[in-house]
């Protein structure tokens, strides 16, 4: 809960992938957010894309962060999804030593973006996913749609720059995620009838 532990929690979790990384299990972090501008988080992010660590990020809003830098962020990518829908879900997962999605990975729900005044100087909560079919339900379907969203997806460059995604090259029918949630919703919480 912030302002209490949000904080130094990511900042532990990251960690956590660096060891696996550096132990040679791999590490992985996605990360769903509206905005990411905590210097220590994005310091902590940098640390973690030196030892190996695979970060993919949508943040759909203002990013501090500079992916595809060599020797500081090579390691990490970052993509804003802008579509019919003024999303606000944040979603935080980690491989924890292995690549995700998996089903030991540690999975997150939150109401904070990586921000100071949200970490720091608000109420907000971060609470962990335990249940399997959610669990499942929230890497394969909720972000791995968000992470292969072609439609409506803008990809950040080294300067900061974002630059939309040439549909006109893909051989295919452009991937939207948010076309794929309104066709395809959770069945988490449903009862059959019977």
């Amino acid at each position: 809960m912030s302002p209490i532990n949000s904080k130094a929690t990511i900042l532990a979790l990251i960690d956590a992938e660096i060891e696996h990384a550096r132990a040679g299990r791999g590490g992985s972090i996605w990360a769903k957010l509206n905005a990411l501008v905590h210097p220590e988080i994005i310091d902590a992010l940098y640390r973690a894309s030196n030892a190996g660590v695979k970060i993919d990020l949508v943040v759909r809003g203002i990013c501090c962060l500079r992916p595809g830098v060599p020797g500081m962020s090579e390691n990490i990518r970052v993509k804003s999804i802008v579509g019919r829908f003024l999303e606000h879900a944040r979603i935080v997962c980690f491989g924890n030593g292995a690549k995700l999605p998996n089903a030991k990975a540690k999975v997150y729900l939150s109401s904070a973006d990586w921000m100071p005044r949200n970490l720091e100087r608000r109420v907000e909560v971060m609470c962990p996913v335990e249940n399997p079919t959610v669990h499942q339900q929230v890497l394969d379907q909720i972000m791995v749609a968000n992470l292969n969203d072609e439609a409506q997806s803008w990809y950040m460059d080294q300067d900061g720059v974002f630059t939309r995604v040439d549909v006109s090259k893909l051989q295919d029918e452009p991937f939207s995620a948010h076309n794929y949630f309104m066709r395809n919703p959770s069945l988490s919480g449903s009862r059959s009838r019977g």
